[in-house]
């Protein structure tokens, strides 16, 4: 007699897989973490992190220079902040400037992207870096 699961143990093992690779998916990122496009490419931070006080994240990409007709598009978010005032963000490129309002813990997510309008009127963007900073700001 051969040995067959029955549907419903088959049911479970295919359910339990998926919440696994679901829940693996949905897992937050490692801090200080950065993913570059551009081989060896980083964002480092200069300047004090105190409360009041401008910080620049300086994008090095190497040897890579963006296209002639293209720019580069730069999102700051902050999935983690203290309450009180959001940071003031001035986004540039090689440099952004923050200035964080609030002593505490932040983290930090910055996307860096290489846009290029088309011939058609459309435009397209590639991803060059994503960088993800925890980071404890001083008053």
């Amino acid at each position: 007699m051969k040995n067959r699961r029955t549907p419903s143990a088959l049911f479970t093992v295919c359910a339990a897989l998926v919440f696994a690779w679901a829940a693996l998916l949905s897992a937050p990122a490692l801090a200080d973490q950065t993913r570059s496009a551009v081989p060896g490419g980083e964002v480092r931070l200069e300047g004090p992190l105190k409360a009041g006080q401008p910080v620049k994240a300086i994008f090095d990409l190497k040897e890579y220079a963006l296209p002639a007709g293209a720019y580069a598009a730069i999102n700051v978010e902050f999935p983690v902040r203290p309450e009180g005032t959001r940071p003031e963000v001035r986004p540039g490129y090689p440099e952004t400037v923050m200035t964080f309002a609030e002593p505490g813990a932040y983290r930090v997510l910055i996307l860096l992207n290489q846009i290029s309008k088309g011939s058609c009127g459309g435009v397209t963007a590639k991803p060059l870096m994503e960088s993800t900073l925890d980071l404890s700001v001083a008053p």
